[in-house]
């Protein structure tokens, strides 16, 4: 599929026809990927205000950043792949996307990206990462062919250069612990994705002092439709995460957000005191 995208984009390039990339890809997707997408939008209309911020760290080809803008947010998609910030430049408005060329780390600098030209989900910056995916399926060995050194970003610079977003979007193949330590604001809502397969990560990222106020849910595969039917503090969500049926799923999205009343139970201490 990732090679059938990049040679119609190319022709359509080549031939001044690349405003027809976006109807074109949505054929090539097919009924299943569009109902999907149709779920996440249900989904995350619920969680998203009209106009919100979001930054889309990790977009990939822009799935998400399509979902997000087509319920009317304004989209940073950070994404170091040239191949998927061409796609996501060719099938989104300007007006509501604002593509940025980078890696999203703990610092701000250099760093190289191992990239799957196979599958462009696949790409990392995580040697760790890839090493334990690929024991749990070999079909993953041998994945990533190529490395490219890209700029790396923190969010708190992209906070500093476009404000604090109301959601943060952080699906990065590995990566997510480090994106998160260079993050000192919690924004109203942040997902990180977790795998079964590098879950000790996901736990670490979940132990950051960031969210020592704050309240957990989470999705399975794609984000559309909470598996817990309440919000849950961050002990019973790291249970429930290192309990998951070995059977089912093997990755999913942590969401979080803050604990308005434990804020609010701080602030009353503190005033008190």
């Amino acid at each position: 599929m990732e090679s059938s995208r990049r040679r119609v984009e190319e022709l359509l390039w080549i031939f001044g026809l690349s405003r027809v990339t976006a109807p074109i890809w949505e054929i090539l997707r097919g009924g299943k990927a569009i109902r999907q997408s149709r779920r996440m939008q249900k989904f995350y209309s619920s969680l998203l205000p009209q106009g919100a911020l979001v930054f889309d760290v990790g977009a990939n080809v822009g799935t998400m950043t399509r979902v997000f803008s087509s319920l009317g947010a304004r989209i940073v998609a950070v994404e170091p792949n040239p191949d998927c910030v061409r796609h996501i430049e060719l099938t989104t408005s300007r007006k509501a996307v604002e593509v940025l060329q980078a890696a999203v780390s703990d610092t701000n600098g250099l760093a190289v990206l191992k990239v799957s030209d196979r599958k462009d989900k696949m790409s990392s910056l995580s040697d760790e990462w890839r090493d334990a995916v690929s024991k749990q399926n070999a079909d993953y060995v041998g994945m990533w062919n190529r490395e490219l050194t890209v700029p790396s970003v923190t969010l708190d610079a992209l906070i500093e250069r476009y404000g604090l977003p109301f959601y943060i979007k952080i699906d990065v193949e590995g990566h997510e612990e480090r994106v998160i330590q260079g993050l000192s604001h919690l924004p109203p809502l942040l997902s990180f994705e977790f795998n079964r397969a590098f879950l000790d990560s996901a736990l670490r990222a979940l132990a950051n002092g960031l969210f020592a106020e704050s309240l957990f849910n989470y999705t399975l595969i794609d984000p559309c439709g909470f598996e817990l039917p309440e919000w849950v503090g961050r002990d019973e969500l790291c249970e429930r995460i290192r309990k998951l049926d070995c059977d089912g799923p093997g990755l999913g999205d942590i969401f979080v957000k803050p604990d308005v009343l434990a804020g609010e139970s701080h602030t009353l201490r503190k005033t008190e005191g």
